[in-house]
């Protein structure tokens, strides 16, 4: 299956819960013409338990997921969004010691196999942005695309009484990227 194309940044400040309750997040906003790559990386634990000279049980549970996001605009708004960065004299951003603040954080892929396109969404409950540096270089007489990549640190959370630690949710196979995108806003807050 070819990957195709990802797009529709979608994200929404977090605002409660988490703890054996529903997610809630403020204000959310879809950028468009933002993402160009994409990074999903998973980490799990290999832990295991011996007893009397074997192994009688292991431990094979996701333990981290974080994000490598490169956006080829990263704007004002999103900066101050994501990163937590504030406002100073004029049009200039402040870079200060503050932490970023904590975002639900979403986007689409668009797949293609045999000829048929495909979409899926991918809904990170919890994340914290950080900027991986900005690199810039001269080319005489060609343009040089630069883009600022965006780590993200996801946390995990209890979203019902009872249940396990979840990471993000991922909505797979779908017809349209109408539909994807549906959800994606639905998760986000954003209002049709």
């Amino acid at each position: 299956m070819a990957k195709k194309t990802c797009k529709g940044l979608t994200y929404a400040p977090y605002a409660a819960g988490g703890d054996g309750t529903a997610v809630t997040y403020s204000a959310g906003k879809a950028k468009l013409d933002y993402l160009c790559q994409v990074q999903i990386n998973e980490s799990r634990s290999d832990e295991k338990e011996y007893a009397d000279g074997h192994q009688i049980d292991s431990d094979n549970s996701l333990s981290s997921v974080a994000l490598v996001l490169e956006l080829a605009n990263n704007d004002a708004d999103l900066k101050k969004e994501l990163l937590g960065h504030v406002a100073g004299t004029g049009d200039a951003l402040v870079v200060t010691d503050a932490d970023a603040p904590f975002v639900g954080l979403g986007f689409i892929l668009c797949n293609r196999h045999k000829g048929v396109e495909t979409y899926e969404g991918y809904w990170f409950y919890k994340v914290q942005c950080s900027s991986a540096g900005i690199t810039s270089s001269t080319k005489r007489d060609t343009a040089n695309w630069e883009h600022e990549n965006i780590n993200g640190s996801c946390s995990a959370v209890i979203v019902e009484s009872g249940g396990r630690a979840r990471y993000y949710e991922h909505l797979d196979g779908q017809a349209t990227e109408a539909l994807v995108r549906t959800w994606l806003n639905a998760k986000a807050g954003i209002s049709p």
